[in-house]
């Protein structure tokens, strides 16, 4: 690696149990790029160490990362994402009519966010989303751009302002999870809720660590145990959290409302537990049998 790729690299020590005992698990990942996966041994916790800086990461987000992710912007490319969300809260009795206010963070080109807007025409919608393309999009379709990084400062008018606020699989991609909680906590209502969903790290089904799940781009991989302890150290209260479902069995999602502070729960079996799964697949995936099916599933593609 050239002195300059290492300048936009950084280290961190764990932001649970806050120490630096960690074991390897990767050190590349989706289309080849590094991806230095380690798990804390205290508390299990999975995240990039050491990993892109912020203006590296803020570069690949304006600049590149639409050419990786959204290579054809088509309204029409795929059902929308939302929808499982839209009907989580409905099935939990949350009375979605009366929010007037919403907030998405990370809303791509907005083809998913449609799907609520259509639902819920009282209310208005804000945006954050770093992609200037992606922004025109949402204009487009009459949402407001609150800001490009969740990390700014936003005006005190929208203190206090929302009534619900979406990060769905957002929260892996920031370099500390905790703060940016903290942070959107300003945001909400006192009786605001908060809608969280990230991929499980203890259950990625077929796809394959190194060639999809392990990404420079999310710094964190969350199971139930480790995003529990996310939430006591952010001071937002869980009203119900869920590893899956109809719509996505591969998903963990929540519904969050202001709360305190808690201790976290530190226990070595989450660790145990997250470094059997990864060795598992990663077994499976080096294997001679797991090459050429790769390599055949590529070929037929």
């Amino acid at each position: 690696m050239s002195t300059a790729a290492k300048e936009e690299f950084e280290t961190t020590d764990c932001i649970v149990c806050g120490v630096d005992d960690t074991d390897k698990i990767s050190e590349y990942g989706q289309f080849g790029l590094p991806a230095h996966v380690v798990i804390c041994r205290q508390c299990g916790l999975t995240y990039l160490n050491p990993r892109w800086n912020k203006a590296r990461l803020t570069k690949f987000y304006e600049q590149e990362y639409d050419s990786y992710y959204r290579p054809s912007m088509s309204s029409d490319s795929e059902k929308s994402l939302y929808i499982p969300m839209y009907e989580r809260l409905k099935s939990k009795k949350i009375e979605l009519s009366k929010m007037n206010n919403i907030l998405d963070v990370g809303s791509g080109e907005g083809n998913n966010l449609k799907h609520i807007i259509e639902q819920l025409p009282q209310a208005s919608f804000y945006a954050i989303e770093p992609s200037p393309t992606c922004r025109n999009a949402l204009k487009e379709i009459n949402v407001n751009i609150l800001g490009t990084d969740v990390e700014q400062e936003f005006d005190t008018k929208f203190h206090g302002f929302f009534d619900l606020i979406i990060m769905r699989h957002v929260l892996e991609h920031f370099a500390n999870p905790i703060n940016i909680i903290h942070k959107v906590k300003t945001l909400l209502k006192a009786d605001g809720i908060l809608y969280i969903a990230v991929p499980n790290s203890l259950n990625f089904g077929n796809h394959k660590l190194l060639d999809h799940c392990f990404r420079m781009v999310h710094t964190y991989y969350f199971n139930i145990h480790t995003l529990k302890n996310i939430f006591r150290k952010a001071g937002v209260a869980v009203v119900w959290i869920h590893e899956g479902d109809s719509y996505n069995e591969m998903e963990l999602f929540a519904l969050l409302r202001n709360g305190e502070y808690e201790d976290v729960s530190i226990n070595k079996e989450c660790y145990t537990l997250q470094k059997e799964q990864f060795n598992q697949k990663l077994k499976k995936e080096k294997s001679i049998i797991g090459r050429l099916k790769s390599w055949l599933k590529k070929i037929r593609s």
